[in-house]
């Protein structure tokens, strides 16, 4: 009688304890709104060690309490005709590997001295957030940019705001080189590349930094299709004597506005202006030093610094 009523027993707790392991335990999703994290632009010295470098090679400048890497190289040989500025692409390091590196270390002989500054950063790349339950389905005019255009990295405020961080830092850094460059007097000349080179045309259009004897700019362009599209127009209205570089495989927002680099700086009769096509392969030297040779050849010429 006992066995029986302990079977009775042990069926009704089991009975009862069964629908608390048959009940749904799926968490329900978390409705959350496509959102972006907002990159925060701002200028950070990077981190570089030059202990490849002479010491007497590296110097540094501040800027808004921030030290700044600045490579100054002696000119060398009898001539002495001046000191080149060499300001590399964004987000790279004042010796960032590459041509200008290149023209940076092999410019000295022609008589230049080399002052390699440290060139603004970018902001990074936006994150993203995507509702859960909206993985799976299918999109419904989820794209607000045209598809033959790249996508937006940051909102268009934030990429104004970064815009002006970046001209500001760069207004700074050269207004420190007169001081630094005391030692090498003469001509001064520009040699910049990619999206640092639209950055320095439109400040050189402002008037907010001094003009040089010789703008040098390699693949020119801005990254803002707007700004990348006023910049013919701003270039060629700068008096100075330009070489404007080209290259093929150059950045598409450059390649994009080349010729009319070139036909409107004829359209205004800019008389100084230069523009030329050279292979700048990355792993070429020779390209490189084709490209140094025809960077000489304009500075002395122009600057009148032979």
């Amino acid at each position: 009688m006992v066995r029986i009523l302990c079977f009775i027993f042990s069926c009704i707790v089991g009975i009862t304890v069964l629908p608390s392991f048959s009940a749904d335990t799926t968490t329900p999703a978390v409705n959350t709104v496509e959102k972006e994290n907002p990159p925060t632009p701002t200028q950070t010295p990077k981190k570089t060690n030059y202990n490849y470098l002479p010491a007497s090679e590296i110097k540094q400048i501040t800027i808004d309490n921030k030290q700044y890497d600045l490579l100054v190289r002696p000119w060398e040989g009898k001539k002495k005709l001046g000191a080149a500025i060499i300001l590399p692409a964004t987000n790279g390091t004042a010796d960032s590997p590459g041509l200008m590196a290149f023209v940076r270390r092999n410019i000295n002989p022609a008589g230049w001295a080399s002052l390699g500054v440290t060139p603004p950063t970018e902001p990074p790349t936006a994150n993203f957030a995507t509702d859960a339950t909206e993985v799976t389905s299918a999109g419904a005019a989820q794209l607000s940019a045209p598809s033959n255009k790249a996508s937006l990295k940051v909102k268009p405020e934030d990429n104004n705001k970064h815009q002006q961080e970046q001209e500001d830092f760069l207004v700074k850094s050269m207004s420190q080189l007169d001081a630094i460059g005391a030692d090498y007097a003469g001509k001064r000349i520009l040699i910049t590349a990619d999206q640092s080179a639209g950055l320095l045309i439109s400040l050189l259009s402002q008037k907010k930094i001094a003009n040089p004897d010789v703008l040098i700019v390699i693949n020119p362009y801005r990254e803002d299709e707007q700004r990348n599209q006023a910049l013919p127009e701003l270039l060629a209205k700068l008096t100075m004597p330009i070489l404007d570089i080209q290259s093929p495989d150059g950045h598409p927002a450059s390649l994009e506005t080349a010729n009319h680099r070139k036909t409107l700086a004829v359209t205004l009769e800019s008389p100084n202006y230069r523009q030329t096509t050279l292979a700048l392969n990355l792993d070429n030297e020779s390209a490189w030093q084709n490209c140094l040779n025809t960077i000489k050849g304009f500075a002395a010429r122009m600057s009148g610094a032979q």
